[in-house]
């Protein structure tokens, strides 16, 4: 990332090519009825995941941009809160349990919201009593690691946002997470 511009570096053909540029106005390629999509410019990106053909980007004002890494364009983007410096601290893409593609965020306002990553509608949000820092989903799709600005981790159902556990331990807030590849 470097003055706005997401660029991808090709060891074996010792070159670059931009993949996407924020600087600019960004116009979704995706039209579609309900689709809560709009035009947004100037990003200033603080978090990204990377799966399969998908660049999902997050912004320090909210933003949200998914873009198919082998088509022109960006397939959606949009700002997910109105409260100012709600910043979308983690950005994450995984395959839910039956398959689907999916995207889940967390901000600063609290919520961590879940998308489908084909058509990129709003499948649910959970909110919770402090900033989300970060959320990472288990190589499963079945479960959510939540962390923020709280001491405990919590580890919730994927699909409906349900606590089963939290975890204990640390004194401050948490801003990273990893499962185990065997989901443990």
């Amino acid at each position: 990332m470097k003055n706005y511009s997401l660029t991808h570096w090709s060891s074996l053909l010792q070159r670059s090519k931009e993949v996407l540029n924020v600087a600019k106005p960004i116009v979704p390629t995706m039209k579609q009825q309900g689709l809560l999509s709009q035009s947004i410019s100037r990003v200033q990106i603080s978090t990204m995941a990377v799966k399969d053909d998908l660049i999902v980007a997050g912004g320090f004002q909210g933003e949200l941009i998914c873009k198919r890494i082998n088509e022109p364009g960006v397939a959606f983007c949009t700002v997910l809160t109105s409260v100012e410096n709600d910043i979308t601290n983690s950005v994450d893409i995984y395959n839910a349990p039956s398959g689907s593609l999916r995207v889940i965020t967390g901000n600063n306002d609290c919520t961590v919201r879940v998308l489908d990553a084909t058509n990129f509608t709003f499948l649910n949000s959970f909110t919770f009593d402090w900033s989300v820092n970060n959320v990472t989903v288990s190589p499963d799709g079945k479960l959510v690691a939540i962390l923020g600005d709280s001491p405990e981790c919590l580890l919730a159902d994927a699909g409906s946002g349900k606590v089963i556990h939290s975890l204990q331990g640390h004194l401050d807030y948490s801003f990273s997470s990893a499962w185990h590849p065997n989901g443990f």
